[in-house]
């Protein structure tokens, strides 16, 4: 009786473990393998920078000069520049002396308090807000903080990428691509300009011949 009791006991345990095992491999293999470092486009406006994936780090975390607060139909929402570049001052911001930023606007989702070393407690907003990583649209939690001691402007921590990727701490840029320069951007958008003859060719006027012709094939009766 009591080694059939062990054995039933024994056979479930194994079934239980099997189990976890299976679902442990399906949510690992749902996940992507990314580089610490990838770069992402982070919304609205897709201004390109680079994410530093952190499993250090429990939340992930957006770089932002000038933070306000304000109210938008009684709810808390925050108003922020973003940069690529950490090391941009919030002076050159507020100047208009560069270009390299985006303003942001979000309803706060909650907030947080960050401890610091031998300061008093700080009050931070955290937004959902939308970025794009590899070619894939994603939502996450982002503390808003001033990252200028940093290099990276974008942290992804481990609410982020315990179901989205597993990260390979020995390689970087595993899964995307700097984005190209600005001046071979603007010639991919740029359609190229007609030349001279082109242009002379396409403003003269058609011979008479050209002009009956033209309208004939439009179904209109030419008087000769």
């Amino acid at each position: 009786m009591l080694s059939s009791r062990i054995l039933r006991w024994a056979v479930l345990t194994l079934v239980v473990t099997n189990a976890n095992n299976l679902r442990a491999e399906s949510d690992i293999d749902e996940r992507v393998i990314f580089g610490w470092i990838e770069w992402v486009a982070v919304e609205p406006s897709m201004i390109p920078a680079k994410a530093k994936l952190d499993t250090g780090a429990k939340t992930s975390s957006l770089h932002a000069k000038n933070i306000e607060w304000f109210e938008k139909d009684g709810k808390d929402w925050v108003r922020f520049q973003f940069s690529p570049n950490t090391k941009l001052s919030s002076k050159r911001m507020l100047e208009g002396k560069t270009k390299n930023f985006v303003t942001i606007e979000a309803p706060v989702y909650r907030s947080t308090l960050i401890k610091q070393h031998k300061r008093a407690s700080a009050e931070r907003p955290v937004i959902l807000h939308k970025f794009m990583l590899d070619g894939r649209e994603y939502e996450a939690e982002f503390t808003l903080t001033d990252r200028s001691r940093f290099i990276y402007p974008v942290l992804l921590g481990r609410r982020f990428l315990e179901k989205t990727a597993i990260v390979d701490p020995a390689h970087t840029y595993l899964r995307t691509q700097p984005p190209p320069p600005k001046k071979e951007a603007r010639e991919k958008q740029t359609a190229p300009a007609a030349s001279k003859d082109d242009r002379a060719t396409s403003t003269d006027s058609p011979k008479p011949d050209e002009k009956q012709s033209t309208a004939t094939a439009a179904g209109k009766s030419v008087t000769p």
